[in-house]
């Protein structure tokens, strides 16, 4: 969740630090902090804000001086939104001062040792514990020893990054466990970065060190040194490949906003690139797909309502069993998984804890595993039989868009290529693939007019409570726009598979409460025909998004949009547009920031 930043160079680190920091706002921004070694006074100098780095400007450019420091951005887990809860933090006696993302489990029985020994504490933090147990074993050990001691002693996942008065002109890097992606990379004028996120540093270096569990690193100015080391580090140093996805002419005041309509430009590169980013990684894949009998996907938020449109894809073209289960409940639900089992991890970020802990799981009950990331390099892709790269482009938005896009036409394409090494025939299989190459066109059509969606948000803004209906391979696209309207505009938005109205749901209906209707012609067309019937005849408000030249259905609505349908398995991607279009829109008219909704953050590292 929380974003951390290291540097050591020749330049002012503040400076470095706080433009890097700015960059992974959209892992947590409800504080901020920064430690700077000033090599001249010999004193570490901290400076720590509830809110953005921004609010540290003026203070990092007159007052930090020094070429070493850390820093991070907070989303709180333990401990209230308070300057005293931010990070960095330190040991009662100043010798020790860390940054930190994670949980430290056992944090009250180790803060109960702590007490007892004589520490003081002056956060709510399991940060701050840290701090002080790293000292604790100093009095005995070197630093070296006394992280191995620490990593030892605490439970859970926690990405440590810190410090020490003892030496103060090299930063310790501590892994453990699945808490987030962290990197270290050198340029070429010997200058380090260490990072959350390695798609930040893309101008600083051409390469990085991703770092995995158990692992502990020294940075100093003259080399990179791993007091502990996991095997096969080579295979973990990645080289950045620049994005070009969102680099355009186009002047977008939010990121969201540019995220959405950079969305053909990204599917165009996924499609075009559909042999090397996609079927030769299956060919060249060691799973074998002939003897797989069920796919099980696992995601969360926005990973999960993909995941559901590819199992309906696995299903309908690879004549595969499949579900997808919320990763945070694929473990507990007990299920039964074995090798004929291959289970797909959806995670944009690569770093999701729930969706990382299942695909463990899944490799220790024998299954075959696939990561769909964004990343290059992740913790998913790492620990997984083959990774599939969604190609979108890095997101900072906390709402996902291009990703969620990118990820459903991922598993479309993977459908269709297990369904051919399967020899499985896949009924007007030239019909979908024309209808996958003209994508990217069709949403640009729907991106560059917006009128009408615009003038439906001005409705709709306002609102308490919206209900979102579907049918089908709607229904997943249905719950993708309630998420997107509860995540950016705070409004109660609830999603219902359209059949489920008259068990329970039509109790709801009532000027309070419009239905947002996703009925493209088709199958299920009939049957949400009698929906709209059903909600219009108890005086309910029913906004339509709609197939062109529909008579039968547009005269019961009291708005809509029309969307020119295609293809069943790629009208949902058309769908969803427009659905982000409104909670963006409203979320603007509510004059509330959708890049940093409350009480979230992109990168969930923590269970």
């Amino acid at each position: 969740m929380c974003g951390i930043v290291g540097y050591i160079g020749t330049d002012n680190a503040a400076i470095i630090l706080e433009r890097f920091l700015k960059s992974l706002e959209y892992r947590g921004y409800d504080s901020a902090g920064i430690a700077v070694y000033d090599n001249i006074k010999g004193q570490l100098n901290i400076k720590k804000t509830i809110g953005t780095i921004n609010n540290l400007s003026e203070e990092i450019t007159k007052n930090l001086k020094g070429s070493l420091g850390i820093s991070h951005t907070r989303w709180a887990t333990h401990g209230k939104i308070t300057k005293e809860n931010a990070h960095p933090q330190t040991s009662s006696n100043n010798k020790i001062t860390i940054v930190h993302n994670g949980i430290v489990e056992n944090y009250l029985d180790l803060k109960a040792n702590m007490i007892a020994k004589g520490y003081t504490f002056t956060s709510e933090t399991d940060s701050e514990i840290i701090a002080n147990l790293i000292d604790s074993h100093l009095d005995k050990n070197d630093i070296n020893e006394a992280l191995k001691i620490v990593l030892s002693e605490i439970t859970g996942s926690s990405t440590i990054v810190g410090i020490s008065s003892e030496d103060p002109n090299s930063i310790f890097v501590v892994k453990k466990g699945n808490s987030g992606g962290l990197v270290i990379s050198e340029n070429e004028k010997g200058e380090k970065i260490i990072s959350s996120d390695p798609s930040i540093i893309s101008d600083f270096s051409t390469s990085y060190r991703y770092l995995v569990d158990s692992e502990i690193a020294i940075v100093s100015s003259n080399s990179i040194d791993f007091v502990q080391e996991v095997s096969k580090p080579e295979s973990r140093r990645i080289n950045i490949t620049k994005n070009t996805i969102i680099n355009d002419d186009s002047v977008y005041q939010f990121k969201m906003e540019e995220e959405i309509f950079s969305q053909k430009k990204a599917l165009e590169g996924l499609i075009s690139k559909k042999n090397s980013l996609i079927f030769k990684k299956l060919d060249n894949s060691k799973i074998e797909f002939k003897k797989v009998e069920r796919i099980l996907i696992i995601g969360m938020g926005s990973s999960f309502h993909a995941g559901l449109l590819g199992s309906s894809y696995f299903e309908a073209v690879s004549s595969i069993k499949s579900e997808t289960i919320n990763a945070s409940e694929f473990i507990e639900t007990k299920k039964v998984i074995g090798p004929e089992d291959l289970v797909i991890g959806v995670t944009q970020s690569g770093e999701t804890a729930e969706t990382i802990k299942g695909l463990e799981f899944a490799k220790i009950k024998g299954a075959q595993t696939i990561a769909v990331v964004e990343k290059d390099a992740s913790q998913a892709s790492i620990i997984s039989d083959t990774t599939i790269n969604i190609s979108s482009g890095p997101e900072f938005a906390v709402a996902s868009t291009k990703t969620f896009t990118s990820s459903v036409v991922s598993l479309l394409l993977m459908s269709i290529k297990i369904a051919e090494k399967r020899n499985t025939e896949i009924k007007n299989l030239k019909e979908l693939l024309k209808n996958i190459d003209m994508l990217s066109s069709k949403v640009g059509s729907i991106l560059s007019d917006i009128s009408s969606i615009k003038s439906l948000s001005r409705k709709l803004h306002n609102q308490e409570h919206i209900l979102y209906l579907g049918r089908g391979l709607l229904y997943p696209i249905a719950l993708e726009g309630a998420l997107k309207m509860k995540e950016v505009c705070y409004i109660h938005a609830e999603a219902y598979a359209a059949g489920e109205m008259k068990h329970g749901v039509n109790a709801l209906i009532g000027d309070n409460m419009p239905s947002i209707v996703l009925a493209p012609k088709g199958s299920t067309h009939a049957k949400m025909l009698s929906t709209v019937n059903e909600i219009t005849a108890r005086e309910g408000r029913v906004i339509g998004l709609v197939s062109k030249k529909d008579l039968e259905i547009t005269p019961l609505l009291s708005e809509h949009l029309t969307i020119e349908s295609y293809h069943p398995l790629v009208d949902p991607i058309l769908f969803v547009l427009p659905l982000q279009l409104i909670s963006l829109y409203c979320s603007l008219r509510l004059k509330i920031n959708p890049d940093r909704p409350r009480n979230l953050a992109k990168t969930v590292t923590v269970e």
